[in-house]
């Protein structure tokens, strides 16, 4: 086995909520190790919820849309970006996110949340729908600037390694080249096209790369700080997303240092505290 695949290897963890911790979940994941939590109640929760706002928005289950049927109404734009603003201002899927956090073991008073995002990946060659496009490798910590940054990802129904994700762990401590000194979020959120993270343009190696076959239910948790990115392949992908930050890590545990980003800005006001909605500090 080459140094890669070992690494590879020991970076990926498939755990139970009942077998988690803050200490033992947060020193991992500022480690570098991507944990797949799985047979997780509150996830199916939030899935079942976004299930019913898709088929509301659609007249189309979301089973029907995956396995191939009925596609047309999901073309529409504008009707997404319906749909990702009730997913993000939805308070049930909040309070189940937090039920969530709170099982891990985190402290939800001291724990801020970015609004829950619903993605839809096109196949290869199809239009992006929505306000988020899928996205070459990058660090989410390029955009927030908060380096104690978690990332929840998980699908809405089962992904295979083809339009799942892909993460990089050679670069999780490495200097890799980006464009966070001129990426703008203001301009993101006013062009169209324009992407809604800094990336690098580096070509990452096959080889270099970890992906992911997962079930519908499980979800990744793993360091903002990671260089991951999507995988676009000949079948449509939607999931959820969300990141979390803490406001006593720096004090507690040992976390990733910025290796490579140009830019200064802190996006504190993007995360809100679970229990009285204050913006990070």
């Amino acid at each position: 086995m080459d140094l890669m695949a070992k690494l590879n290897e020991q970076t990926v963890l498939k755990v139970s909520l009942k077998d988690l911790s803050e200490p033992i979940f947060k020193r991992k994941i500022f480690c570098g190790d991507i944990i797949i939590i799985e047979k997780c109640y509150e996830i199916f929760e939030i899935i079942n919820m976004t299930e019913r706002y898709f088929s509301s928005s659609f007249n189309v289950t979301l089973n029907d849309f995956t396995n191939g049927k009925l596609k047309s109404n999901i073309t529409n734009d504008k009707l997404f970006l319906i749909l990702q603003k009730r997913i993000k201002n939805c308070k049930l899927i909040k309070k189940k996110f937090s039920s969530l956090v709170s099982k891990i073991g985190l402290n939800t008073s001291s724990t801020f949340m970015d609004k829950i995002t619903i993605r839809f990946s096109p196949k290869s060659g199809d239009k992006t729908i929505g306000n988020l496009s899928p996205t070459e490798a990058h660090r989410d910590t390029w955009a927030s600037n908060i380096t104690n940054q978690i990332n929840f990802w998980f699908p809405l129904h089962n992904v295979t390694k083809k339009n799942s994700i892909f993460f990089v762990p050679y670069y999780f401590a490495r200097k890799i080249p980006n464009n966070s000194k001129t990426w703008s979020f203001s301009l993101y959120k006013k062009k169209k096209d324009y992407p809604s993270v800094p990336t690098t343009k580096k070509e990452i190696k096959d080889k270099d790369m970890v992906r992911f076959k997962l079930s519908k239910g499980q979800v990744i948790c793993f360091s903002g700080h990671h260089l991951h990115g999507s995988m676009v392949g000949t079948k449509e992908r939607i999931n959820l997303e969300t990141r979390t930050v803490s406001s006593n890590d720096d004090e507690q545990y040992s976390v990733p240092r910025n290796v490579d980003s140009e830019s200064r800005v802190i996006k504190k006001k993007w995360f809100k505290n679970l229990e009285t909605e204050e913006n990070f500090f």
